[in-house]
């Protein structure tokens, strides 16, 4: 019983870590939490899901944003902005699934806001630091 209240405590700690300044911040990790709904305004699973499904994991790896698309998407646009203002706009065509990156290693530290569009109308954001 004391081990797993002692494990409960641990996974309650990391998580409010991870979720620092609402949420704004990446984990302990380096994932990068995308929210939004990537299939666009008419997604069918709307009414299914109690969570929209994202298909991309984000994270950032030795000076890259690194995304592992889980499936086609087409025409993506990812942006980066810092204090309101666009650091990066670049467009993918991710015609396969599989894992793109981004060079970041020249970023001044700080917050930065990751947006990722598709050509359905779809959505995704997260936010990240680099110290």
């Amino acid at each position: 019983m004391r081990t797993r209240i002692i494990l409960l405590l641990i996974c309650f700690s990391c998580a409010v870590f991870a979720q620092g300044n609402d949420g704004s911040i990446s984990s302990l990790w380096g994932k990068i939490s995308l929210t939004g709904n990537w299939k666009g305004e008419d997604d069918s699973d709307k009414d299914h899901r109690s969570m929209p499904y994202i298909p991309i994991i984000a994270s950032l790896e030795n000076g890259t944003i690194a995304f592992d698309f889980l499936e086609a998407a087409d025409d993506v646009t990812v942006t980066i902005r810092k204090e309101s203002q666009t650091v990066l706009s670049h467009s993918l065509l991710v015609d396969i699934p599989g894992k793109y990156c981004i060079p970041i290693d020249g970023y001044t530290s700080g917050v930065y806001l990751l947006e990722l569009s598709n050509s359905f109308g779809g959505y995704v954001y997260g936010w990240f630091e680099l110290k």
